[in-house]
């Protein structure tokens, strides 16, 4: 896959329904609208924040990686599990071993192969009343063992948008030192799937480089395929601005075609990385509506872009008439 370098982003001063963004018409964005993207966005980030400290928790314990065919995190009523599966080889003894058990003979185990399920966790992390964090999790003292159906429809299509990544590179791009992460998302009728381009360095946030897949569980299909930045930023967690700002804020801007209002991506990245900010308000900025997030409160306020740039174009006004009289 072609890497594409990210742009660098300038500093300013300044789980749920799904639905498409793109398609908000209304002047005003409700109460209603504003909550699904959070509730959205705070669902990925959870999911997120579980597998990143599942993986630390499991290195860390020096667990076996070497037969780490991959993880994922889900809820499960109160409780957010993340589970840990190898994928059995069918050229080992263990699968013929497995496959004559199953079928008690040999012409049997000839038929059978087939529906011998070549998946198996072998690490179950659980987080009550899901709280992600070290101290709150557990791991469970069991044995292998064959994955829920759940857990098997979660895998099936974490690994079909993997497939579907490879298959499709002049879509998915993947932008320097980033990898792409895949998450599943049960929405009810629908599977959604969002990919998001992982950075591992310091002080840098990663903003875009992001997807969404909406599959059709029923029919087992693609419904939709979505870029949802068409672009990727790099974000510093340094705060440039004067220490004395009311509001330290950075800000980026979604380009037309692409969701009107802050993605749930976005809130789950500014979330993930909030620890390493100077910075504590984000305004995402598109054609017609301007996104504030607080990072302090989790809260989110929405209005025109006309409004915020004329807000905007009063207070430098207003601090390039203070600079005249104060020029020191």
């Amino acid at each position: 896959m072609k890497q594409i370098t990210c742009s660098n982003l300038l500093l300013f001063s300044v789980f749920a329904i799904f639905f498409p963004l793109h398609r908000l018409d209304a002047q005003k964005v409700s109460e209603k609208d504003k909550n699904k993207v959070m509730t959205e966005g705070l669902a990925l980030y959870t999911l997120i924040l579980a597998n990143w400290t599942s993986n630390d928790l499991y290195y860390e314990n020096e667990f076996n990686t070497n037969i780490v065919k991959g993880y994922l995190s889900y809820r499960d009523k109160d409780t957010l599990k993340t589970i840990f599966w190898r994928q059995m080889d069918t050229t080992s003894t263990e699968y013929k071993t497995k496959t004559y058990k199953k079928a008690g003979d040999t012409v049997a185990a000839e038929q059978s192969h087939k529906a011998l399920e070549l998946r198996w966790v072998i690490k179950t992390v659980r987080y009550m009343n899901m709280s992600v964090s070290k101290k709150n999790s557990s791991i469970a003292d069991e044995e292998e063992r064959v994955p829920t159906q759940q857990e098997k429809m979660l895998i099936d299509y974490r690994e079909k948008v993997y497939k579907e990544i490879e298959k499709d590179t002049s879509f998915f791009k993947l932008y320097s030192g980033t990898k792409l992460r895949a998450v599943p998302i049960d929405a009810g009728k629908e599977m959604k799937v969002f990919v998001y381009s992982s950075l591992m360095k310091e002080g840098i946030v990663p903003i875009g480089g992001d997807y969404l897949l909406v599959y059709d569980k029923k029919e087992n299909a693609l419904v939709s395929k979505e870029d949802l930045h068409k672009d990727c930023i790099f974000i510093s967690s340094r705060y440039n601005g004067k220490a004395a700002d009311v509001s330290k804020a950075t800000i980026h801007r979604h380009k037309t075609g692409t969701s009107p209002l802050i993605t749930p991506t976005d809130i789950a990245t500014l979330l993930l990385y909030k620890g390493q900010l100077e910075w504590e308000e984000h305004h995402v900025i598109s054609d017609k509506y301007t996104s504030i997030y607080s990072l302090i409160d989790r809260k989110l306020d929405i209005m025109l872009t006309k409004d915020f740039e004329a807000l905007r174009a009063k207070k430098a006004a207003k601090d390039n008439e203070a600079k005249k009289y104060n020029p020191h």
